[in-house]
């Protein structure tokens, strides 16, 4: 059964700095988190989440940046 969405976005994903060019093109529903994304972008490049991931976002009308990374309960703790 497919669910309906309002919007759909679309993400190109490049890699820096690597010759020749690595891409990758997605579409994912309006309702995603930034976890859903985090998990569509490495199904897309064929990763298996070894690594540590953060997204990074200015605001364009005040300029403060904003990051958004695994949340803590993903992450163990050391002691």
């Amino acid at each position: 059964m497919h669910r309906k969405f309002n919007q759909i976005y679309q993400f190109k994903i490049t890699l820096k700095g690597l010759e020749p060019l690595i891409w990758r093109q997605i579409q994912v529903p309006e309702a995603y988190s930034f976890w859903d994304l985090h998990v569509a972008i490495q199904d897309a490049m064929g990763w298996l989440g070894y690594h540590l991931h953060l997204f990074t976002m200015v605001n364009p009308l005040t300029g403060r940046k904003v990051e958004i990374g695994i949340p803590d309960h993903y992450c163990p703790t050391v002691n």
